[in-house]
C-alpha cells in the first residue's frame, strides 16, 4: 500500500476543540485526539521509526499541563504537569529531549525516558515565542520578545565541560529590532552547518549561518504594515513562504537568475576563456556573499491572501490573520492555517487554491504533516503488540539532584524487527518440543535422552530427575578411579626418589 500523507493540526481557544489527522490527497478526516487546546509553538510530535511507537505532545494553553497520546491508543496516554504555565513547547526529532521556554524567559530541558531535568536557565528577559530543535537534534534555537536568538549546544546543557557557564549560549543572534517570533531550517541544517531564518514584528525575514559565529547573511523585508506570524521552509531550501497578521502570505525565492548584461559578465568571460558555450539559464543564490548579502531585499506582491474569498455578508468583519504555515513532504503543497480555523491547501508552484478544511472552532496554532504512522490506532492491520508505547517518565519540576548521581532510563529490550514478542516466543516453544535432549553418555557415545512431547510434565520431570542421578553416580565413580590413580603414581614417584 502506498504511503499515506496526513496533516496534523490543532487550535486554541476553542470549548470542543481537538489535535486532528486529514488526509492530504482526500481531506478526510483520520482521527482526533481531544480534549486539546495549545497556544502556538506549543505543540510537537515524535513519528514511529525502528520499532519504536512515536507520541504526540501538546502543552495546554494556559496551564501547566502537558497532554501526551500515543499514536497506538484512542484515548489520552498522560498528563504531566509542569513547573508553571508554558509559552512554547517541543520535543527533539530524535524523540529524546524535550524543551519548554515560559513568561519570565526561562528554558527547561527533559529527557523523555527518565523525566529527568537536565537544564534549568533563565535565558531571556522577556517571555519566550518559540523554541526549536535543529533537525539533527543537536542545536536548541530560542526566540523572545526581547528581540534577540539564542543558539545552544544540547549537549553543553545536559553536560556542560565549565561549570560556571551552565546554561550560555553557544550563540546569539543580534539584529532584529522587535520580537522575534518564529524560525526555519532547511534539511541539512545542524551542529555541523547550514542556514536558519528568523521572523520578527520589525517586518523582517533574516537569514543566517549556522556556522560560528553565525553571521547575518541577508535581510528580507516585507512590505508597509506587514507583521509576520509564521515561516515555511522548503526542505531543499529552494524558498519560503511568510505568513503575517493581515491574511497574506509572501513567496521568498532563495535563488535567482544571475543578471547578464551585454555578455560582458565574469562567467561569459571565463565561459569564452575556455572556448565553452556561455549558458542562459545561470543561477545564483540569494544572499551569503551573493550581489544581495549586504542591501536587504523588499518583497512585494503577496502570492496568497485568505480574506480574498470572503462572501459580501462578512465583507465587514476583521481580517483573517495566517497563523500557521506547512509544506507536503514533496514541497507540492502549503497548507494555511487561519484565525477562523479554517486550513486552506494551495497547490505549488502555481499557488492555486484546492480546498479548505474547517475542522477547527478557534485559530489554528500548529500545522504539519507527516507519512501514517503504522501503529496509528484504527490503522488495517496494525497490532498493538507489534510496536511498543514510547517511554515516557513524569516531568520533574525541580532540578534537585545531579543526572550523574541518580540516572534511572528505561531501556526496552524486543526481539528484532518484524518479528513480534509473542510470536517469537510460540517458535522457541515449539522448537524445544520438537528437538530431543542431547545429555551425553551412554553406550554407543549417542547419549540422547528422548522425550515424548505427547506426556505429561510430570513424566518428564522424572525422566530427567533419574538421567541426572544415573550421570551424577557415574561422575563419583570416575572421580574415585582419579584418586586411585593419582595415588599410585604419586607412590611410584616417591619410591624413586627412595632409591636414587
Amino acid at each position: 500500500m502506498a504511503p499515506q500523507e496526513l496533516i496534523l493540526s490543532a487550535p486554541s481557544s476553542a470549548s470542543t476543540a481537538a489535535i486532528h489527522l486529514h488526509d492530504l490527497l482526500t481531506s478526510s478526516s483520520v482521527h482526533a485526539f481531544k480534549p486539546c487546546t495549545t497556544a502556538p509553538y506549543s505543540l510537537a510530535h515524535v513519528p514511529t521509526y525502528n520499532s519504536q511507537g512515536g507520541a504526540v505532545f501538546a502543552v495546554q494553553e494556559d496551564k501547566a499541563l502537558l497532554h501526551v497520546w500515543a499514536w497506538q491508543k484512542d484515548q489520552m496516554h498522560l498528563k504531566l504537569h509542569l513547573p508553571e504555565k508554558m509559552t512554547c513547547f517541543t520535543v527533539s526529532p530524535n524523540g529524546y529531549w524535550a524543551a519548554a521556554g515560559s513568561p519570565n524567559g526561562h528554558i527547561y530541558l527533559w529527557e523523555l525516558s527518565s523525566g529527568l531535568l537536565v537544564s534549568s536557565h533563565t535565558a531571556h528577559y522577556r517571555a519566550l515565542t518559540s523554541l526549536t530543535f535543529t533537525p539533527d537534534s543537536r542545536l536548541l534555537i530560542s526566540t523572545s520578545l526581547d528581540s534577540s536568538v539564542h543558539v545552544y549546544l544540547v549537549s553543553q546543557l545536559i553536560d556542560p565541560e565549565d561549570p560556571s557557564k551552565a546554561g550560555k549560549p553557544y550563540g546569539t543572534l543580534k539584529d532584529h529590532n522587535l520580537a522575534v517570533r518564529c524560525v526555519g531550517f532547511g534539511r541539512v541544517a545542524g551542529s555541523e552547518g547550514g542556514r536558519l531564518w528568523t521572523a520578527s514584528d520589525d517586518g523582517t525575514v533574516k537569514m543566517w549561518s549556522l556556522h560560528y559565529p553565525f553571521d547575518l547573511l541577508c535581510t528580507f523585508v516585507l512590505p508597509a504594515a506587514c507583521t509576520p506570524t509564521t515561516l515555511a521552509v522548503d526542505p531543499s531550501e529552494r524558498f519560503l513562504y511568510v505568513g503575517t497578521t493581515q491574511g497574506d502570505v509572501y513567496h521568498i525565492p532563495l535563488f535567482r537568475k544571475r543578471n547578464v548584461v551585454g555578455g560582458n559578465s565574469a562567467a561569459h568571460a571565463a565561459a569564452a576563456a575556455l572556448e565553452l558555450e556561455p549558458q542562459e539559464d545561470e543561477w545564483e543564490a540569494v544572499g551569503g556573499g551573493g550581489a544581495g548579502a549586504s542591501a536587504p531585499i523588499r518583497t512585494t506582491g503577496a502570492v496568497i491572501s485568505v480574506n480574498n474569498n470572503k462572501n459580501d455578508a462578512k465583507k465587514d468583519a476583521p481580517a483573517n490573520a495566517v497563523t500557521s504555515l506547512a509544506l507536503s513532504l514533496s514541497s507540492t503543497h502549503l497548507l494555511v492555517g487561519t484565525s477562523a480555523g479554517n486550513i486552506q491547501i494551495h497547490s505549488l508552484p502555481s499557488h492555486q487554491h484546492l480546498r479548505t478544511l474547517s475542522p477547527h472552532a478557534g485559530p489554528v496554532t500548529h500545522l504539519s504533516t507527516l507519512l501514517r504512522p503504522t501503529d496509528l490506532v484504527g490503522s488495517v492491520g496494525a497490532k498493538s503488540d507489534e510496536i511498543p508505547i514510547m517511554e515516557i517518565k513524569p516531568l520533574e519540576r525541580l532540578k534537585s539532584r545531579a543526572p550523574r548521581e541518580y540516572h534511572e532510563p528505561t531501556i526496552l529490550l524486543r526481539p528484532p524487527p518484524c518479528t513480534s514478542y509473542t510470536a517469537s516466543l510460540l517458535t522457541d516453544l515449539k522448537l524445544r518440543r520438537a528437538a530431543p535432549a542431547k545429555l551425553g553418555g551412554g553406550s554407543g557415545g549417542g547419549g540422547y535422552l528422548a522425550v515424548d512431547s505427547s506426556g505429561g510434565t510430570d513424566d518428564q520431570m522424572a525422566q530427567l530427575l533419574a538421567e541426572n542421578k544415573r550421570l551424577k553416580a557415574a561422575f563419583d565413580r570416575a572421580e574415585k578411579i582419579n584418586e586411585k590413580l593419582w595415588n599410585k603414581v604419586m607412590d611410584v614417584k616417591l619410591g624413586t626418589n627412595g632409591q636414587s
